[in-house]
C-alpha cells in the first residue's frame, strides 16, 4: 500500500503545480491585467486637473469620477473573466485531482486503517456478529498483521468450525512465527496435535504421534499432552501404559472434565487388555459423590466456591475442588487424590465433614470465603450421592 500512498501524493504535487503554472504564466502574458487601476489614476488625474483649471464644476468633476471608477471596474471584471476563461482545463484537472484524492484516501483508510476494526468491534458489542464475521475479520487480521497471535486466533476459530485441515495449516504457521524459547510454544503444539487426532478421524497418525512425543520431551508434565500420549498408547495396544499415563494425568491435572474422560479411558483400557487392579492400582481408592442443593438464595457468576472434606486433628483439608458458578449444578466426586498438600487422604480416615465456602472471584484468599453449607459425618468411602444444603 506505501507506493499508493506515493502515486497519490505525487499526482497531488504536480496537479498544484501545474495549476500555479498555469496562473502565473497567463498573468505573465496579460499585461492588461492592472489595466483597471491604470485608466483609474490617468482619469481621476486629468479629471482634478480640469477642476483645478475651471474647466469643470465640481459637480462635473464628481460625476466624472463616478463615471471613471464605473469604467475601471468593468476593465477589471472583463479581466478576470478572461483569466478564468485561460485556466479552465488548469481548474477542470484540480477538481479531478481533489476527487481522485479524496476516493483514494477513504479506499486507502478502509485498507489501512482501523474500519474493519471498528465494525467487527461495534458488532461484538451489540452481539449481532455470527460465525461468518468472526471468520471475515479473523482472515483480514492475519492478512494484514501476519502475527503469531493472529493465526493462532483462525486456527481455534477453525478447530469450532470443525476446519481441521485449515486449523493444522494455522497452528503450523503459528510455530513458524513463535520464538523457538517461547513459553507459548507447547499449548500451540499440543492443540496441534489435537487437530490432527480429529482431522484423521478421531484416529492416531504419524504426524500426531511426532508432535506428542516432541510435547513431552519438553514438558512431561503437561497434562493434555499426556492425555494424547494415552490415546497413543491405546491405539497402538500398549493398555497397560495408557493406564499409567492417564494416572499421571489425573494427579497432575485439575479440570474435573478431563478428569472424568481420563478415568473413562483407563476403564476401557483395563477392559480391553484385561488389566486387573492387581497388575496395575487403582489410582482411585475413595471417592464421595456430592450434589449441592440450593436452598435460600442464588447462585451468582461473581463467586467461586471451595467444596471440601475436612477432619478432626488436621488443619489442612483431606480432599477439596474449587469449582465456578456454571459447574454448580454438576455432581462433584471428592477423592483420596484431592489432597491439597501431602497428608492424609480420604484413604487415610474412616468420616470426614463436608463443607462448602463462597469467595469473590476476586478475593485474595479464596480459604477465608463464607461458608454456606456443610454436611457432617460422611463415611469417606461410599457409592451413595449425598445432597449438600446451601444457603446463599
Amino acid at each position: 500500500m506505501t507506493p499508493a500512498w506515493i502515486i497519490m501524493i505525487a499526482v497531488t504535487v504536480l496537479c498544484l503545480l501545474y495549476v500555479f503554472r498555469t496562473i502565473l504564466r497567463q498573468r505573465q502574458d496579460d499585461p492588461k491585467d492592472d489595466a483597471g487601476q491604470s485608466f483609474l489614476k490617468i482619469r481621476q488625474q486629468e479629471v482634478d486637473e480640469e477642476l483645478a483649471s475651471g474647466r469643470l464644476t465640481a459637480h462635473e468633476a464628481a460625476q466624472l469620477q463616478q463615471d471613471v471608477i464605473s469604467e475601471a471596474e468593468y476593465i477589471q471584471e472583463h479581466g478576470a473573466l478572461a483569466l478564468n476563461r485561460k485556466v479552465h482545463w488548469a481548474r477542470v484537472l484540480l477538481a479531478a485531482m481533489v476527487a481522485i484524492i479524496v476516493v483514494g484516501a477513504f479506499t486507502l483508510y478502509e485498507r489501512l486503517g482501523f474500519a474493519p476494526d471498528v465494525r467487527f468491534t461495534q458488532k461484538m458489542l451489540d452481539q449481532s456478529a455470527n460465525d461468518e464475521d468472526i471468520s471475515t475479520f479473523l482472515n483480514y487480521r492475519v492478512e494484514r498483521y501476519d502475527r503469531a497471535e493472529d493465526w493462532y486466533y483462525l486456527a481455534s476459530e477453525q478447530v469450532l468450525a470443525q476446519d481441521y485441515p485449515a486449523a493444522i495449516a494455522s497452528y503450523r504457521m503459528v510455530l513458524q512465527k513463535l520464538d523457538e524459547a517461547s513459553a507459548d510454544r507447547i499449548n500451540v503444539q499440543v492443540e496441534l496435535a489435537q487437530a490432527m487426532f480429529y482431522a484423521n478421524h478421531n484416529t492416531v497418525s504419524q504426524p500426531m504421534r511426532e508432535v506428542v512425543a516432541e510435547v513431552l520431551v519438553s514438558a512431561p508434565n503437561n497434562v493434555k499432552a499426556l492425555g494424547l500420549q494415552g490415546i497413543i498408547d491405546f491405539d497402538g495396544g500398549h493398555y497397560r501404559d495408557a493406564i499409567l499415563t492417564w494416572q499421571k494425568a489425573i494427579q497432575l491435572g485439575t479440570d474435573r472434565q478431563e478428569r472424568f474422560d481420563l478415568l473413562s479411558g483407563i476403564a476401557a483400557a483395563r477392559k480391553q487388555g484385561g488389566i486387573t487392579e492387581e497388575q496395575v492400582p487403582a489410582l482411585i481408592s475413595h471417592r464421595l459423590q456430592l450434589k449441592l442443593d440450593v436452598v435460600q438464595g442464588a447462585v451468582s457468576p461473581e463467586d467461586v466456591y471451595l467444596v471440601y472434606a475436612r477432619t478432626q486433628g488436621q488443619a489442612m483439608p483431606v480432599a477439596i475442588q474449587r469449582i465456578s458458578a456454571q459447574e454448580f449444578d454438576a455432581p462433584l466426586v471428592l477423592t483420596n487424590i484431592d489432597n491439597l498438600m501431602p497428608g492424609k487422604t480420604l484413604a487415610d480416615v474412616p468420616s470426614v465433614d463436608i463443607v462448602v465456602k463462597r469467595a469473590s472471584k476476586s478475593a485474595q484468599d479464596l480459604s477465608q470465603g463464607e461458608i454456606v453449607g456443610q454436611l457432617l459425618s460422611v463415611p469417606s468411602r461410599s457409592d451413595k450421592i449425598f445432597k449438600v444444603k446451601v444457603s446463599l
